[in-house]
């Protein structure tokens, strides 16, 4: 029953989404019908700037980040619970209810999940993602390196089997959601990073 509950609350507070607020007060327009038309940081900085996608990722990050820390002195000793209730931050993120289930890709909130569920490889891969993300010129492609090592490194450091096939479940929606951008960096079609700073 906690699990369920967990999950209910998690998914609601991922549902708030700061990147369609942002943009409806900051420009006037629904982030969800320009350029990636995706509902999260990375599209606020194509969109906005640099300043509002630090904004909208730093607000992103503590709703996956606050959750896990909840749980973390609620259930102290049970990693599942902690990515139970952080993976379902993502998902409301991913798919929130009142935005017709058209929200963002939820990768600024796995970071929060990561760094507070697993601080140490989240360190890590946040750096990784930020470095790749920059040599590249794509987050999808920073991304795409983070999905892949989060799963690995919490299997390399014990965590729980159940853990490891949530974070594997989260890395596959991840996958699923940018796989439209992999493929327009193959075909050269994706706005790179760097567009941000033109204006």
């Amino acid at each position: 029953m906690e699990y369920f509950l967990v999950s209910i609350i998690f998914y609601l507070i991922g549902s708030f989404n700061l990147a369609l607020i942002t943009t409806k007060l900051v420009k006037g327009i629904d982030i969800r019908e320009v350029n990636t038309m995706s509902a999260g940081a990375s599209n606020v900085t194509l969109t906005l700037g640099l300043k509002w996608g630090l904004f909208v990722g730093i607000g992103d990050i503590l709703k996956g980040l606050i959750p896990i820390i909840v749980l973390r002195f609620f259930f102290p000793e049970n990693d599942i619970i902690w990515f139970v209730g952080g993976v379902s931050a993502v998902i409301g993120h991913v798919y929130p209810f009142y935005m017709k289930f058209k929200g963002g890709k939820g990768t600024s909130t796995f970071v929060g999940v990561l760094l507070g569920g697993a601080p140490l490889v989240g360190i890590v891969l946040t750096i990784v993602l930020i470095v790749t993300t920059i040599l590249s010129d794509y987050v999808a492609i920073g991304t795409l390196i983070y999905i892949i090592l989060a799963p690995i490194s919490l299997y390399l450091l014990d965590y729980q089997l159940l853990t490891v096939i949530i974070v594997v479940f989260y890395s596959s929606l991840s996958l699923y959601k940018h796989s439209p951008n992999l493929i327009n960096i193959y075909k050269k079609k994706e706005l790179g990073l760097r567009a941000a700073f033109k204006d």
